[in-house]
C-alpha cells in the first residue's frame, strides 16, 4: 500500500502517515520498496496477525458470551484487543471452542479460509450461503446493521432473483423477497 492511500484509509494527514511509516520501518515492522509502497515484514505480519486474532476473539466473546448483536461488536472489540492479556486470550480460545471465524465470517489468522466470491457473481436463480463480510466493509457506519435488518448475515442461505440493476439487487431470504442495495453485491461474500 502507498502512504497516501494509507492516510486516506485511516483518516490522518500524509505527514502523520509518513512519520508513522518511518518509525515502523526503524522498528523492523515494515519495508518500503522502490515504488515507495509499504509492505509488512515477517515480524510486522506476525504482530498484525496477533492483533487481528485478539480483535476477532473479542468480537466472538461479545457475541457468543455477552449477547451483543453481531453487527455491533467492532468498536468495542477495538478497545478490548489492546488490553487483552495472553492469559485472557488463552481462556477465550478454550471457552469459545477455538473459533475459526469472527462473527462477520472472516477467518482467524492462520485458519484456512473457504473459497468465497462476491454476491454479485452468483447467477440469477442460484442459491448461496453468506460466508463473510470482508473487513474493509465492517467499518462503514450502519452497513452491518443494514444487512441485519434485511436478514443478511453469515450462515444465511439466499437465492439471487435478479442481478444488480441501478441501485438495487433482488434476493430471497427465508422465503421472503428482498430488494437490497446494489453495493451489497460487492460487499457480501458467499460460497455456492
Amino acid at each position: 500500500m502507498i502512504s497516501a492511500r494509507l492516510a486516506g484509509f485511516i483518516g490522518v494527514s500524509a505527514a502523520a502517515v509518513s512519520e508513522m511509516v518511518h518509525r515502523l520501518e526503524r522498528e523492523g515492522l515494515v519495508e518500503l520498496d522502490g515504488r515507495k509502497e509499504v509492505h509488512l515484514t515477517k515480524t510486522g505480519q506476525a504482530l498484525a496477525d496477533h492483533v487481528v486474532r485478539r480483535h476477532r476473539l473479542a468480537e466472538r466473546m461479545l457475541v457468543d458470551l455477552l449477547g451483543y448483536e453481531w453487527w455491533k461488536t467492532h468498536e468495542e472489540a477495538e478497545r478490548i484487543e489492546h488490553a487483552m492479556s495472553p492469559e485472557m486470550e488463552e481462556r477465550l480460545v478454550r471457552v469459545l471452542g477455538d473459533p475459526q471465524t469472527c462473527p462477520h465470517g472472516n477467518p482467524m489468522p492462520g485458519a484456512k479460509p473457504r473459497p468465497t466470491k462476491p454476491l454479485e457473481s452468483v447467477a440469477r436463480g442460484a442459491t448461496a450461503m453468506i460466508e463473510r463480510i470482508p473487513d474493509q466493509f465492517e467499518h462503514e457506519p450502519g452497513f452491518l446493521e443494514y444487512l441485519d435488518t434485511q436478514g443478511l448475515r453469515p450462515g444465511i442461505t439466499i437465492r439471487v432473483l435478479d442481478g444488480p440493476h441501478g441501485d438495487a439487487l433482488r434476493v430471497e431470504v427465508d422465503g421472503k423477497q428482498r430488494t437490497i442495495r446494489a453495493d451489497c453485491g460487492q460487499k457480501v461474500w458467499v460460497r455456492a
